[in-house]
């Protein structure tokens, strides 16, 4: 990682997120996904980053409340619906001390976490915000418009929910899909069956590195959506400090440092030991 970005005011980091990282207007003004930003804002303070190794666009250091920059995006909108997705991902909880959970916990703990953010960005997005679906992946079908073709309005997170993990998990719902047009639509889905080997790999990497477990404000994948539709915030500069010393934190731990930062203050100096470091990089 390398140009790690920090801010001394909450102001200021609010600024940079709002106007550097979400750049398409049409999501970051829609009410639902200002809040949605602004709690993960509140809640996990996430640090930004560049790529210095390949490992580091698939290692999902997001789960840290750390996020990649990535580049490449063909327009400003899908470059912010894929920060979007990662912000869906933290508003959730996550099991930082792997000690303390079984495996069994782990994974079933990441993949609802991971269908609930997929629906939200992959589905949802779509109906919340007009003239999204205009905006981006106009070279394929996605399930949105298989949704949308069947006359089902903004259907519920919990039927979403429910829907996704039959379609990944099972063939019980494939009968949804009898349109030619729609076979690599429920391919692309049937092929999220991978996340449980994905988290199979991940514990393993982590189990040993016992970061401690932290606490974060989180939501759940079947409430957060009645709790952002009227979320205000109440962060305050001192929450704010906080949130970030424990970010920084995790990944120092996570990167075995010997020393960790213990006030917000630290945090500046520390980050410049975590400078061209890879966090859980690749065997190959």
């Amino acid at each position: 990682m390398r140009n790690i970005q920090l801010f001394k005011k909450k102001p200021a980091y609010e600024d940079f997120v709002f106007n550097e990282i979400f750049k398409d207007e049409k999501i970051k003004c829609d009410p639902f996904y200002k809040n949605l930003i602004q709690f993960v804002l509140d809640a996990k303070a996430p640090v930004f980053y560049e790529q210095t190794d390949a490992s580091e666009y698939a290692n999902f250091s997001a789960y840290y409340n750390w996020v990649l920059r990535r580049s490449g995006y063909a327009n400003s909108t899908m470059e912010s619906m894929y920060f979007l997705h990662d912000f869906a991902h933290m508003m959730f909880d996550y099991p930082y001390d792997m000690k303390s959970v079984s495996e069994d916990e782990f994974n079933e703990t990441v993949i609802t976490n991971e269908y609930a953010a997929s629906n939200e960005t992959e589905i949802l997005a779509h109906f919340r915000v007009p003239g999204l679906r205009e905006s981006v992946l106009q070279d394929r079908r996605i399930f949105f418009d298989t949704l949308r073709d069947m006359g089902v309005t903004q259907p519920t997170v919990h039927d979403l929910l429910g829907m996704r993990r039959l379609l990944i998990e099972t063939g019980t719902l494939d009968f949804l899909f009898p349109k030619p047009e729609d076979v690599p639509v429920i391919a692309q889905l049937k092929g999220y069956s991978g996340n449980r080997a994905w988290c199979k790999t991940r514990f393993k990497q982590v189990v040993d590195l016992n970061p401690t477990e932290y606490f974060f404000w989180a939501l759940r994948p079947l409430n957060y959506e009645r709790v952002l539709m009227n979320y205000q915030s109440t962060s305050t500069q001192e929450n704010y400090e906080r949130t970030v010393l424990k970010t920084v934190r995790i990944m120092c731990a996570v990167m075995c440092l010997d020393t960790l930062p213990r006030h917000f203050e630290e945090c500046f100096d520390v980050i410049g030991n975590l400078e061209g470091r890879v966090m859980l990089k690749s065997a190959d």
